[in-house]
C-alpha cells in the first residue's frame, strides 16, 4: 500500500464531511482502487448517503467499494478483545476479581471500555488493524466531529505519556513484591500499551493525510482554524480543504443575503488554507445521495485535490 493511502475528512459536525468522503471514496472506486470508507462517527449515516445498508461490519456496496459504521457497541467490543484482559490482571492487584459474578465483571469491563480515551485508541486501534489486514489500496475515514477528532489525534502522545510514567511506578511495586503470583506484572502489560500507542502515532504520522471540510460560516470557520492549529501541532499531514456549500448565484432576496455574509467567511477559510489545494462546492438545493450523485461531485473532491 502507497505512504499517504489513509485520507481522513474531518471538521464541526453539519458541514457535509460524511457526503464529502463517500463522494472521494466512490470515484477513486470507480477508478480501479480498491476502497474502504469508514466512519467514525456516533451518528453514522453511510447508509442513507450510500442508500445501502452498511453496518458495523466491512460490506461490499459497489464495484471496489466497500463499507463500514464504526459505533459504540462495536468499538466496546474490539475493547475487551484486545484490553479486556488486561485491565482484568491490573484490577486483579487491586480487587479480588475472580470474586465478582459475571455479569459485574462484564459491566465493569463496559463501564471501563466505554470512558472517551479508551474509546479513541481503541477505535483508532481497530481501524489500523481493519487497514492493514484488507488489501485496501485506499482509505476514506469520515471522522467524528472535530473536538473528537482532535482528542483522537492526541490520545496516542497523551496515553503513551502517561503510560510511561504509571510504568515506572508500577515497576517498582512489582519489585518489591506486590505482584500476585502468576499474574503478568502492571508494568509488563503497561509497556505493551506503550508499543501500541506508538504503532497508532506512526501511522498517523506515515500513512494518514488530512482534509478538512468547512462551510463559510463564523463558528465552522472558527473551528477550522482550531483543527488547522492541532494538525500543524501533530505533525499530521494536511492535504487540503474542501469548501461546501457555497451559493454561487444570488437570484432572490434571501440568497443574496446569504451570500453577502458567506463571501467574507469564504475568503477567511482561503487564506487560511493558502499553500493548500482547496476543492469548492456549491449548495445544492437537492439531497446528495446514491452512488451516481455522489460521483458527480466527488470527481470535483478527488480532482481539485489529487487524491
Amino acid at each position: 500500500m502507497p505512504e499517504r493511502s489513509v485520507i481522513l475528512f474531518g471538521g464541526k459536525g453539519g458541514v457535509g464531511k460524511t457526503t464529502c468522503s463517500a463522494a472521494a471514496a466512490s470515484v477513486l472506486a470507480s477508478r480501479g482502487l480498491k476502497t474502504l470508507i469508514i466512519t467514525s462517527d456516533m451518528t453514522p449515516s453511510l447508509s442513507d448517503v450510500f442508500e445501502e445498508p452498511v453496518g458495523d461490519c466491512v460490506r461490499k456496496i459497489g464495484d471496489n467499494l466497500f463499507a463500514v459504521e464504526l459505533g459504540q457497541d462495536a468499538i466496546v467490543a474490539r475493547w475487551k478483545k484486545r484490553f479486556g484482559r488486561d485491565f482484568q490482571d491490573i484490577l486483579s492487584h487491586i480487587v479480588d476479581v475472580e470474586a465478582l459474578d459475571a455479569e459485574s465483571r462484564t459491566q465493569l469491563l463496559d463501564y471501563i471500555g466505554s470512558a472517551p480515551s479508551l474509546r479513541e485508541e481503541t477505535l483508532l486501534d481497530l481501524i489500523v488493524d481493519m487497514i492493514e489486514a484488507g488489501g485496501y489500496e485506499r482509505i476514506v475515514w469520515d471522522t467524528a466531529p472535530a473536538g473528537e477528532t482532535l482528542n483522537l489525534l492526541s490520545m496516542p502522545a497523551f496515553i503513551r505519556k502517561h503510560l510511561s510514567a504509571g510504568a515506572k511506578v508500577f515497576q517498582g511495586l512489582d519489585l518489591i513484591g506486590k505482584q500476585i503470583t502468576g499474574k503478568r506484572s502492571i508494568a509488563e502489560i503497561m509497556d505493551g500499551w506503550i508499543a501500541v500507542s506508538d504503532r497508532l502515532a506512526r501511522f498517523l504520522l506515515q500513512r494518514a493525510s488530512f482534509i478538512i471540510v468547512a462551510n463559510p460560516e463564523s463558528l465552522v470557520v472558527s473551528q477550522a482554524r482550531r483543527l488547522v492549529h492541532t494538525l500543524k501541532e501533530h505533525q499530521v499531514d494536511l492535504r487540503g480543504m474542501v469548501i461546501n456549500r457555497i451559493v454561487e448565484h444570488a437570484d432572490s432576496p434571501a440568497l443574496k443575503a446569504v451570500k453577502d455574509t458567506q463571501d467574507k467567511y469564504l475568503q477567511e477559510l482561503i487564506q487560511m488554507a493558502e499553500g493548500l489545494r482547496v476543492a469548492r462546492l456549491p449548495l445544492s438545493l437537492t439531497e446528495i445521495k446514491g452512488l451516481k450523485a455522489l460521483e458527480e461531485i466527488g470527481e470535483v473532491v478527488v480532482g481539485e485535490l489529487g487524491l
